[in-house]
């Protein structure tokens, strides 16, 4: 699925009207024939608040469907239909030739607007749509707050009314949606977290644009949907073994910190590796080998001859922000640049991280794949960013890395973002039930995982993602909270479930 921002929405429009021919009456009827679709139709009396844009012309095509369904409409709108633009025109005109009850809104219908508001069972807010830019003031602050503090349930049109729908900011005050119908696209400012609160459930509705029109506007950022996923899943081939399914060293574990090597680990072997291999740090070697069953273990000192023969190598879980930590992560990169370059990829997570502060120049001359799984504090110490400004714009804080480093980003949290700097993934799934020590551990050991099996870094990256979210979502179903081990438990028959809905 797409993700746009106000001007390739703006885009998308104009082709399908100007060059493709559909008329921007078709799209409107459309839209709201979706919005409809998303209403609870048992309910009776609805209120539609209407601005003087698109989206009030969205909202009453809206009161129209609904008037003819026999339900008691009520509309609220801000101006009269000669500011309108043709289509809204034509709509607002034919509400008044029905009969329906509209009223416009001014300081005086205030009160039987609040009144409305109250009785009301549904509110659809049609009143601003994604063109907002400026902040909202003085009486248009007031009818959103009305709508706020009097309303049962509220369906939002596009985008709650108030919010900058491309960084997901308030513009001075927006509308807490309980749904909010959007269309064609996710928009851009949806996956910020300041948009969350206000958005409720979110549907992305289709209104009629050909995904040729969308193809021709988009800016290569995605939302990873489940079709992808499951056509991510490698094949197995009947006639495999060990050797064709990827060399994994993870490299991981020192004093207190055992647990995160052990994890990444079994993570990596549960996500199908041929061969998983553990070095860890010296004072826990013997303590470590003593834990692993199906996979082997490697002592430090032969690390460098480990890397050569590895497809992939998963750095830093667990090792220590400690500079021995750096100098054994200089001596991978030293090794897969001697041994095999292009080939082979490097995961580098939590410690690996953490020693690249200020060091993250030794990324951009590398000839090998490199994938960085930051979240959004181990971000802050690599980009330099506070963890507020890479939580307002953490599509871009990502992608600029990526394309500076010449890497792969995972910048994980709610929403992790998936990037090599060209092209964007965004990850819907996973939920703060995962809110537990290891569970980024896990997540480096699948995604290893998954590079040594064949795919492309970007695509394990993000069915990695995706996968050890889908987990985790399918588990929190039954449970409070949910731990690694039960994550790393669950990934083949996960896995299989995904692979065969592909068929």
């Amino acid at each position: 699925m797409r993700i746009a921002g106000v001007e390739m929405m703006r885009e998308i429009d104009r082709i399908a009207v100007e060059e493709i021919g559909i008329p921007a009456s078709v799209l409107m009827e459309n839209a709201a024939i979706a919005c409809v679709r998303n209403l609870d139709l048992t309910k009776g009396y609805f209120v539609v608040v209407c601005g003087r844009g698109n989206n009030g012309g969205d909202g009453f095509a809206i009161a129209r469907h609904l008037y003819c369904m026999d339900k008691e409409v009520d509309v609220f709108y801000i101006s009269e239909g000669s500011d309108y633009k043709a289509e809204t025109r034509t709509n607002f005109r034919i509400l008044k030739r029905l009969g329906v009850p509209m009223t416009p809104l001014s300081g005086e219908t205030m009160w039987s607007f609040r009144e409305a508001l109250k009785d009301a069972d549904v509110v659809v807010d049609s009143l601003l749509g994604t063109g907002v830019a400026r902040p909202v003031r003085d009486f248009l602050r007031q009818v959103i707050q009305e709508i706020n503090i009097n309303s049962r349930f509220v369906l939002s049109v596009d985008v709650p009314s108030g919010m900058n729908a491309d960084t997901g900011e308030s513009m001075g005050q927006v509308v807490d949606a309980d749904i909010t119908v959007t269309f064609q696209c996710m928009k851009r400012g949806f996956l910020n977290y300041e948009a969350m609160p206000h958005l409720g459930k979110i549907a992305v509705e289709k209104i009629g644009i050909p995904g040729p029109v969308e193809a021709k506007a988009e800016k290569g950022e995605y939302l990873t949907d489940h079709s992808l996923a499951c056509s991510l899943i490698p094949i197995r081939d009947k006639t495999g073994f060990k050797g064709n399914y990827g060399k994994v060293l993870v490299v991981a574990g020192s004093q207190g910190f055992t647990g995160a090597a052990l994890i990444c680990t079994e993570a990596a072997i549960s996500t199908g590796s041929g061969l998983v291999t553990l070095c860890s740090r010296e004072e826990v070697f013997q303590s470590l080998v003593l834990r692993l069953k199906e996979a082997m273990s490697l002592h430090p000192d032969k690390l460098e001859d480990g890397v050569s023969r590895a497809d992939v190598v998963v750095f830093g879980p667990g090792l220590g922000n400690f500079d021995v930590t750096f100098d054994m992560l200089l001596l991978v990169i030293k090794s897969m640049q001697e041994n095999g370059g292009r080939s082979k990829t490097l995961l580098i997570d939590a410690d690996g991280l953490n020693v690249l502060k200020d060091r993250t120049e030794i990324l951009t001359h590398l000839d090998f794949n490199v994938i960085l799984t930051p979240h959004v504090g181990e971000m802050s110490r690599l980009c330099g960013l506070s963890a507020e400004e890479i939580q307002k714009s953490r599509i871009d804080t990502a992608r600029s890395f990526a394309l500076e480093h010449k890497c792969i980003v995972v910048l994980k949290g709610f929403n992790t973002v998936v990037t090599d700097g060209s092209v964007v993934y965004v990850n819907p799934t996973g939920s703060s039930a995962m809110a537990q020590g290891g569970m980024g551990d896990a997540l480096a050991g699948m995604i290893g995982s998954l590079c040594g099996q064949g795919l492309e870094p970007l695509e394990a990256a993000v069915l990695g993602t995706y996968l050890h979210g889908y987990i985790g979502d399918e588990l929190a179903g039954e449970r409070y909270v949910v731990k690694a081990s039960e994550i790393i438990d669950a990934i083949p028959g996960s896995m299989k479930r995904l692979q065969d809905s592909r068929k």
